[in-house]
């Protein structure tokens, strides 16, 4: 039997992970998934079902807006 992909994006085996008591390793992966987000290149993981790919500032803007969300530094009012 092949072996599944194991990559960030792959939630399939997050839930293995999770259901077979591998608590380090998930801990580590969502570790590593959120310093995924930082910068504008890369994967962006929590901005829609899957993680999205963007190479530079302006495609990451074009994605949020797909997604009708503004980056934090775009709003003038302070958020609470």
């Amino acid at each position: 039997m092949g072996r599944g992909s194991t990559s960030l994006d792959s939630y399939e085996y997050d839930s293995w992970l999770a259901d077979h008591k591998k608590e380090r390793e998930l801990r580590r992966r969502r570790i590593e998934r959120k310093n995924a987000n930082k910068g504008y290149s890369g994967f962006h993981f929590g901005i829609d079902d899957k993680p999205v790919y963007t190479r530079n500032k302006e495609e990451f803007k074009k994605e949020l807006e797909r997604r009708n969300l503004l980056m934090r530094d775009d709003v003038h009012k302070r958020l609470r």
